[in-house]
């Protein structure tokens, strides 16, 4: 991936990818992208002390659904369906660790974490963090309730200084130690709001 800042507009775009800022392109001129808002990763070489931008990945290699299609391959959430969006429900904030400072959305239903860009949280510079599917972070819509689980990464994955065998709640800022980052739990919606 090579990031480039649009001198126009200021937008980060993929120059392996477009030739021009794909979001300052008019009409039937430039390239035009499908953004999976599902998924965030930090941004590439960013130096300043702002470190707490993500940036949705860009998914050229999926056909950008319109209304009335049926794309059978793949699967979203249940909100996403019912409101049009997957909107965010909470966060993980970094707060020891290469990623320190950063935040990473969670949506609906399942957000898996590993080191990957394929993962739905992407956790990148810590090793000791399994490519995929190291934990799994889960919002219940229907119970308005957050879980973490371990997945099947080698390290074991900490909740609250304690080690992580099976499915646990998740309140808000509790700390969840995978490999050698820490993170801190900030949920959105709960009892108080939810976006159904």
């Amino acid at each position: 991936m090579q990031m480039k800042q649009c001198e126009q507009g200021g937008h980060y775009y993929d120059a392996s990818i477009h030739s021009e800022c794909p979001y300052c392109a008019a009409p039937g001129v430039g390239a035009t992208v499908a953004l999976d808002m599902g998924r965030t990763m930090p941004l590439a070489g960013v130096s300043s002390p702002d470190v707490s931008k993500t940036m949705p990945l860009t998914k050229h290699d999926e056909p950008s659904q319109t209304a009335g299609s049926a794309d059978e391959g793949k699967t979203i959430a249940i909100v996403k369906d019912s409101i049009g969006i997957d909107p965010v429900v909470g966060w993980l904030v970094c707060t020891q660790g290469s990623q320190k400072g950063r935040d990473y959305r969670i949506h609906t239903d399942n957000n898996f974490v590993g080191r990957s860009e394929k993962m739905d949280i992407c956790i990148q510079g810590d090793d000791t963090i399994s490519r995929e599917n190291h934990a799994i972070v889960s919002y219940d819509g229907r119970d308005k309730v957050f879980f973490l689980s371990p997945g099947d990464g080698r390290s074991i994955v900490r909740l609250n200084d304690k080690a992580l065998f099976n499915t646990a709640e998740l309140s808000s800022h509790d700390v969840i130690e995978i490999g050698v980052t820490k993170l801190i739990f900030v949920p959105l919606c709960g009892d108080k709001f939810d976006w159904a």
